[in-house]
C-alpha cells in the first residue's frame, strides 16, 4: 500500500479488556501483528478493566476483529470513525496480504451495523412514504418538476434496497426479510396514499391533466432502458457510497427520481380514469425497485463484502444466485407481460 491513507480509509478499534490477563492476550497480539495502540486504566485499580484504542485501516478492522476472538469472550469491541488524520504512520498496513480485499471500504462488520441503521421505524416509515405519495400526485398534477424533487427528497427509499444488498452478501435471512417487507409495505403505502390523494384533489375540483401533463406522464408508464438505467445507476452509487461509509442523502433522490415520479401516476391516473397509464407507471414503480436491488447485491459482492470461510461463501454465494434470479424473472415478467400494455394502443391512454 503506497500513500498515505485519509480519514475515509481510517479507523480506531477500541477494545475494553474485562481482566488484566485479557488485557495481557490483546497486547501479545498486537505485539505480534506490529500494530501501534495505546492502552488507558484506572492507575488506582490495576486490576481492573483497560481500554485498548488502536488505528487501523478501515478494510483490516474485521480481520482485526477475527484475531480478537482467539482471545476470549471477556472483550468489548467499538469501531470509531476519526474526525481527521494527521499522522503519516499509516502508509504501511500490516494486514495488506492477508485482508485480500484491495477495496479501502468499510470492514463487512461495520457494513452490517450501518445496514442495522438504515431501516427507519415503521411509523417513521409509513408517515414520510404517505407524505412523499401525497406529494408526487401534486407534482404531476402542477407539472412541477420542482414539486416531484421535493417529494423525492421526503422519500425514504434509500435504506431497505441497501439492506437488502447488505443482508444477502453477509447471508442475513432475517434482515434480508425485514427490508423485504419494508419494500413490499412501503410500495402498497405509497401507491394506495397517491390513489386516494388524488381522489381528493379530483373531489375538491382539481381539473383533469392537461395534454402536456399526460405528455409527461408518457415517460413514466413504460418500463424503458433509460428508466431502468437510472434505477441500476442508482442501486450501483448507493452500495458504492454505503460501503465507503458517505452520506446516501443524494443517492437517495436519485433512487426516489426511480420510483416517486410513477407513484404519483399511480393515483392520477386511477382517480381520473387512466387504468393503462395506472398500470404502467405502476410497472416502472416495481421494475426500478427490483433493478435497485440487484444492483446493490452485485455491486456489494463484487466490491468483496461476502464471508471468508469457504463454507460461509458457498452458502452466501448459492444465496445471492437465487435471490438475483427470482428478482430478474420478476422484473423481466413484469417489464415483458405489463409494459407492453403501455405502448399507447389501448383504450384508456388518453382521455
Amino acid at each position: 500500500m503506497t500513500g498515505a491513507l485519509s480519514r475515509e480509509d481510517i479507523r480506531v478499534v477500541q477494545v475494553l479488556a474485562l481482566s488484566p490477563s485479557s488485557c495481557r492476550r490483546v497486547r501479545e497480539l498486537l505485539d505480534d501483528d506490529h500494530l501501534d495502540y495505546a492502552v488507558a486504566g484506572d492507575p488506582k485499580d490495576p486490576e481492573g478493566p483497560a481500554i485498548l484504542s488502536v488505528p487501523v485501516p478501515a478494510r483490516s478492522v474485521e480481520h482485526l476483529q477475527e484475531r480478537l476472538t482467539e482471545v476470549g469472550d471477556d472483550l468489548y469491541t467499538v469501531v470509531l470513525a476519526p474526525e481527521a488524520v494527521l499522522s503519516s504512520r499509516f502508509e504501511e498496513d500490516p494486514y495488506d496480504e492477508v485482508v485480500g480485499r484491495n477495496y479501502h471500504g468499510v470492514s463487512r462488520g461495520e457494513l452490517r451495523s450501518t445496514a442495522d441503521d438504515m431501516l427507519p421505524s415503521f411509523g417513521i416509515h409509513t408517515l414520510l412514504t404517505v407524505v412523499s405519495a401525497v406529494v408526487a400526485v401534486a407534482g404531476v398534477l402542477l407539472d412541477s418538476l420542482a414539486v416531484l424533487v421535493g417529494a423525492m427528497v421526503i422519500a425514504p427509499l434509500v435504506g431497505p434496497p441497501m439492506v437488502a444488498g447488505v443482508a444477502t452478501v453477509v447471508d442475513d435471512t432475517s434482515l434480508f426479510r425485514r427490508s423485504l417487507a419494508r419494500q413490499v409495505g412501503g410500495l402498497v403505502v405509497g401507491a394506495v396514499s397517491a390513489t386516494l390523494a388524488a381522489f381528493v384533489f379530483r373531489f375538491v375540483g382539481v381539473g383533469p391533466p392537461t395534454l402536456v401533463q399526460l405528455e409527461a406522464i408518457a415517460n413514466h408508464v413504460e418500463p424503458g432502458f433509460l428508466l431502468v438505467l437510472v434505477a441500476l445507476g442508482a442501486g450501483i452509487a448507493g452500495a458504492v457510497s454505503l460501503s465507503m461509509d458517505d452520506a446516501l442523502d443524494l443517492i437517495g433522490v436519485m433512487i426516489a427520481a426511480a420510483v416517486v415520479p410513477p407513484l404519483g401516476v399511480v393515483g392520477v391516473g386511477v382517480a381520473w380514469g387512466f387504468p393503462v397509464a395506472a398500470l404502467g407507471a405502476a410497472t416502472v414503480v416495481l421494475v426500478n425497485v427490483v433493478t435497485v436491488n440487484i444492483a446493490a447485491i452485485l455491486t456489494l459482492w463484487w466490491l468483496g463484502y461476502h464471508p471468508a470461510e469457504w463454507a460461509a461463501l458457498r452458502r452466501a454465494r448459492s444465496t445471492l444466485l437465487v435471490r438475483v434470479l427470482v428478482l430478474a424473472v420478476v422484473g423481466l415478467t413484469l417489464a415483458v407481460v405489463l409494459g407492453g400494455l403501455t405502448d399507447g394502443t389501448m383504450p384508456g391512454w388518453w382521455p
